[in-house]
């Protein structure tokens, strides 16, 4: 949306935007100065920087409890809906549905060893579904309904795109996927951050004077089962047209990169003349929202 929006001013005509997080390799903390008695404590960076409620100091899975206690929305609901997110997932795999937008990681190794080389994202077969309902719920002990199983997994990860000028495109000889339509953000209490995509999107729909009939598939970011099974229950979606190929729940939520894969996979998903559009939370009570065209 910056890149887009810097194009639009007419600073820059061609720009690269995306991101990348590497959670297995985000610190642990200790506070600098002397140590006291008793040691030092340890802080998880990723809890402390990316997953804390700065506001109400909880655990953002605490915040998705509190939203399917509001809503009504079930422990089973969102058991079932991270069972088809897994399924479609590996669909998308073994149908070759996402290889054009998988770029293959080569990983050195000491000499004597052979190079790693990563073709696919690993996590869609980290489950077993035997065990999927039987898990113990994480947040919230007594009545709690979010699992490890139905919420996004820590993860690796990155993903970018080229966005250019129409001009830019004519004089590159560049054939682009799809065009920007418009964008919005919205924003609401931090500790109500899972609905905040209803929000942005919402706000982009009267935006862009466009209605949810004029859109062919949404990708709405799966942090928590939850938060596409609220956002989909808010906005009344049809859920046979929303994340097709699964999400971050079976792929994983490398938190840098997330937003940019699902625009992305909307841009190689559609086909010519037809509209997606994509939203994500980011935690803190806010969300982006946008609408591409597949060209």
């Amino acid at each position: 949306m910056m890149a887009s929006q810097s194009l639009m001013c007419g600073h820059q005509d061609v720009m690269v935007a995306g991101g990348m997080e590497s959670m297995s390799n985000v610190p642990f903390y200790m506070n600098r100065g002397e140590t006291k008695y008793g040691g030092v404590n340890l802080q998880d960076g990723i809890v402390s920087d990316g997953l804390t409620d700065v506001y109400n100091r909880i655990h953002m899975g605490n915040c998705a409890e509190n939203t399917a206690k509001k809503l009504g929305i079930s422990r089973e609901q969102q058991d079932q809906y991270a069972i088809n997110s897994y399924k479609k997932s590996a669909e998308a795999y073994l149908s070759g549905a996402i290889s054009e937008e998988l770029v293959h990681v080569k990983i050195p190794q000491k000499k004597a060893q052979t190079e790693i080389i990563l073709t696919e994202d690993e996590e869609y077969k980290r489950v077993n579904f035997d065990k999927f309902m039987k898990l113990n719920t994480v947040f919230q002990k007594e009545n709690g309904t979010v699992t490890a199983g139905n919420a996004s997994t820590i993860n690796d990860g990155g993903a970018a795109c080229v966005l250019m000028t129409a001009q830019a495109a004519n004089r590159l000889n560049v054939k682009p996927l799809g065009r920007v339509v418009a964008f919005a953000d919205a924003a609401t209490d931090p500790i109500d951050f899972p609905v905040a995509p209803s929000l942005a999107i919402e706000k982009l729909l009267k935006l862009s004077g466009l209605t949810k009939d004029d859109i062919t598939l949404w990708e709405i970011h799966e942090a928590f089962s939850l938060v596409a099974l609220a956002n989909m229950k808010l906005l009344e979606l049809d859920p046979s047209k929303v994340n097709v190929h699964g999400g971050a729940v079976s792929l994983g939520h490398p938190i840098g990169m997330s937003a940019t894969r699902i625009v992305q996979h909307l841009l190689y998903t559609l086909k010519p003349g037809q509209k997606g559009l994509a939203a994500v939370c980011n935690g803190g009570g806010g969300a982006s929202s946008i609408i591409v065209e597949k060209l």
